[in-house]
C-alpha cells in the first residue's frame, strides 16, 4: 500500500518545503517551486541478518568491454544499480548505450526501452553499428505500468531506459516530461533495481544550464551521474563522471564519434592539440587530471585593439570569472594595460575541465600574442594561480609529468613548491615562484 502526500520542490536545485516559498532558502531561486506528490511504501521491509543474503552481486561488475566506459564508472557496471547517462539531444547517448547493451547481450539479455523511438528507427542504428544479437530486446514503451510489467514478464539481465523524461504514468501526477513524473519514475526503476539485483541505465536529457532536466532530485536518487559531453559538430566526445557511489568521481573518458559508433580513446592528447612542433603565437599547452587520466590539451588567446569603451572578454571552454581573475592578476602583478585589448580564449576541440592548473598556461597565452613570441614547443606549462601572482601547486602534478614525458614533452613549467620533490631525468623542469618568473623563463 502506497501514500501520497503533497508539496513542493524547487525545480532549481531539488529543495522540498511543504509550502509553495516565493524565494528558494537553499539557492536563492525566484518562483521555483513546482507542486508534486510524494509516494512513499507504507509497508515495512523485514530486517535480514548480513550472514543471512548473499551480498556479493554488490561487488560484482559486469564488463561491456568498451574501455572507456567501464573505467569511467569504476570497472564495469555494478548490479543492482541505476545509473542516469545525462547529455544535449544528439551528443551521442542513445548510440553510446545501444553499443553497451549490444556488447553485454553477447552473453545475457538485455531489454531497451525506447519511448522516443520506433523499433525500425533502432534497428537501422543497430545494423549501422553492427550490432546483432537475438538476446537484445527493443521495446517501444511510455507507460510505466506496463514497461515494469514486461521486465517482471522478461527478467532481463539490464535494462536501458531512453529516456526518463518520456515515461508516463497515470497514477503520477503532472505532465509528462515534468519535474513529478520524471523524479517518481526515476524513483521507480530505482527500487526495482535495488529489489531485484538488475541494473538500470536512464537516458536524461540536460536543461540550457546543462543540468540533467529533473533536475538535482533525480541525481540524489540514484547510485551514479555520468555526462557526455561536447557538440555535435565535434568528433571528439567527453564521458565524465559527477556522482558514482561504486568509483572515483570526476573521472572521464574520451570517445570518438566514428561510422561504427563511440570509439574510445586511447591517446586523448592528440585530440586536444592542434598541431605538433612550433605552436602558434597565443597557444600554450597545459594538463588536466580528470579522475585518474592526465589530460593534455591547448589553450589560446587572442587580444585585438578594441573599438568599444569597455574592453570585450569572450571564453569558450574556460570559466569566464576565472579568465576576468587572470587578466587582472596580470594587469596589476605584470603592470600589463590590457584594458585596450579584447581578449578571446578557448580551448581547442571544446575541452572544458574545473582544473585550475590551466592558470598558468592561460597567462602565458595572453602574453604570447601581446609579445606576439610563441612559446617553445614540447613545452608544458602548469599550476594555479593565486590573487598575489604566485604559482600555487595542484594536484597529481607527478602523473601529468610522467604521461607528458610519455608524450614526448620535453620542458615542464611548475611551481617553485615542488622543488626537489620531482626527480629530473631526460626532461627540463622550470621551477617559477610566480607569473613574472614564468614570464621571464618562458620568454
Amino acid at each position: 500500500m502506497k501514500k501520497k502526500s503533497k508539496g513542493y520542490i524547487c525545480a532549481v536545485c531539488g529543495y522540498k518545503s511543504p509550502i509553495k516559498l516565493g524565494k528558494c532558502p537553499n539557492c536563492g531561486s525566484w518562483n521555483s517551486f513546482e507542486e508534486v506528490s510524494f509516494v512513499e511504501d507504507s509497508e515495512l521491509n523485514q530486517p535480514i541478518s548480513i550472514e543471512e543474503k548473499n551480498t556479493d552481486f554488490a561487488q560484482d561488475r559486469i564488463k561491456t568491454g568498451i574501455e572507456e566506459f567501464d573505467r569511467v564508472l569504476g570497472g564495469g557496471i555494478v548490479k543492482g544499480s541505476a545509473i542516469i547517462i545525462g547529455g544535449e539531444p544528439g551528443i551521442g547517448k542513445s548510440t553510446l548505450l545501444l553499443q553497451v547493451a549490444g556488447a553485454i547481450s553477447q552473453k545475457q539479455k538485455v531489454l531497451y526501452v525506447s519511448g522516443e523511438e520506433s523499433y525500425y528507427q533502432i534497428r537501422m542504428r543497430a545494423e549501422r553499428l553492427s550490432i546483432f544479437s537475438k538476446d537484445l530486446y527493443i521495446y517501444t514503451e511510455q507507460e510505466i505500468n506496463k514497461i515494469i510489467g514486461t521486465i517482471n514478464q522478461e527478467k532481463p539481465f539490464l535494462v536501458v531506459i531512453d529516456s526518463i523524461q518520456t515515461i508516463t504514468s497515470q497514477d503520477i501526477e503532472g505532465s509528462p516530461g515534468g519535474l513529478n513524473q520524471v523524479r517518481e519514475s526515476t524513483r521507480i526503476f530505482t527500487q526495482i533495481s535495488k529489489k531485484s539485483g538488475m541494473p538500470v541505465i536512464l537516458v536524461g536529457h540536460v536543461t540550457k544550464e546543462g543540468t540533467l532536466a529533473g533536475p538535482k532530485a533525480v541525481e540524489h536518487i540514484v547510485d551514479g551521474v555520468f555526462y557526455l559531453e561536447g557538440s555535435r559538430n565535434d568528433v571528439v566526445r567527453l564521458f565524465r563522471s559527477v556522482k558514482n557511489r561504486f568509483g572515483t568521481t570526476n573521472e572521464a573518458g574520451i570517445f570518438e564519434m566514428q561510422e561504427e559508433g563511440l570509439v574510445g580513446v586511447k591517446d586523448p592528447a592528440i585530440e586536444f592539440i592542434s598541431q605538433n612542433g612550433n605552436l602558434p603565437v597565443g597557444s600554450a599547452i597545459t594538463a588536466s587530471l580528470e579522475g585518474t587520466l592526465p589530460i593534455f590539451f591547448e589553450v589560446q588567446a587572442l587580444a585585438t585593439p578594441t573599438y568599444f569603451p569597455i574592453p570585450r572578454r569572450v571564453a569558450n571552454g574556460i570559466e569566464y570569472n576565472r579568465l576576468l581573475l587572470i587578466v587582472a592578476v596580470l594587469e596589476k602583478r605584470l603592470r600589463l594595460k590590457l584594458g585596450s585589448f579584447d581578449i578571446y580564449v578557448n580551448t581547442i576541440g571544446g575541452f572544458k575541465t574545473e582544473d585550475r592548473s590551466m592558470d598558468c598556461a592561460l597567462s602565458m597565452a595572453i602574453l604570447s600574442t601581446i609579445l606576439e613570441k610563441n612559446i617553445p614547443e614540447k613545452t608544458v606549462i602548469m599550476g594555479e594561480i593565486g590573487l598575489g601572482g604566485e604559482l600555487r601547486p595542484t594536484v597529481g602534478l607527478e602523473r601529468k609529468i610522467k604521461q607528458g614525458e610519455r608524450l614526448g614533452f620535453k620542458t615542464f613549467v611548475i611551481s617553485s613548491f615542488f622543488k626537489e620533490r620531482i626527480s629530473e631525468k631526460g626532461i627540463n623542469i622550470i621551477y617559477a615562484s610566480d607569473i613574472e618568473e614564468a614570464r621571464n623563463s618562458i620568454f
